[in-house]
């Protein structure tokens, strides 16, 4: 059995002073994580993958670093907080132009990953009430764009929730806002990891070279 470590831009750092509240949705986005992840793997009879969420990227840069860099079982997952165009520059940034085969981002950032299957928002709250009949896909928001182009999805993510879903507590209507730590990984949980690989050539590169991995086990 193989086992791949994937040091995660997101959730908390486990030594943070976050609140309990905060390490539950952290660990249930870690599970999110590992669940569409594996998905996607080939036989996972012969190998695993651990999500280790690290918070921000200065986390993940200082565990490459107290681990003396990466290796073919430790791969890192990082925003890219830019389009295609931007790689080259943020590994040189980073300073991992020797892992560069190791290192994969979510471009433009993992909400990207969300923007790009509106059916999966409308999934995840289906039991809300929703302003608008009309599909989120149809939103000027989205329609006609790539995911890879839209700037501060999550931003756009929220935006979107609040334009299109509310709900009733004590006695109020509130609409429903986006959050990294309170229901992302319910959207991920959604997300259908084969269109991910249709559209994001990095969800492709990351399975294959996990997958890889299974011919030396």
């Amino acid at each position: 059995m193989v086992e791949v470590s994937i040091l995660l831009e997101g959730g908390v750092h486990p030594h943070s002073n976050a609140s309990a509240d905060t390490f539950d949705n952290s660990e249930k986005l870690r599970e999110s994580f590992h669940q569409l992840l594996s998905a996607g793997l080939d036989n996972t009879d012969k190998i695993s993958i651990e999500i280790d969420t690290k918070g921000s990227f200065t986390s993940v840069l200082k565990a490459i670093k107290a681990n003396n860099g990466l290796s073919s079982d430790t791969l890192a997952l990082l925003d890219l907080d830019g389009d295609e165009s931007q790689r080259d520059t943020r590994i040189a940034q980073y300073r991992l132009e020797e892992y560069r085969n190791l290192v994969f981002f979510m471009i433009q950032t993992m909400e990207s990953w969300i923007l790009s299957q509106p059916d999966a928002i409308e999934k995840t709250f289906v039991s809300y009430d929703k302003i608008i009949d009309s599909p989120i896909s149809e939103n000027i928001l989205l329609k006609g764009l790539v995911p890879q182009s839209i700037d501060q999805p999550d931003k756009v993510l929220n935006s979107l929730l609040q334009e299109y879903f509310q709900y009733e507590k004590g006695g109020k209507i509130k609409k429903v806002k986006y959050g990294k730590l309170k229901n992302s990984y319910l959207l991920i949980e959604q997300l259908d990891i084969n269109e991910l690989r249709k559209q994001f050539a990095d969800v492709n590169n990351l399975l294959n070279k996990i997958n890889d991995l299974t011919i030396h086990a």
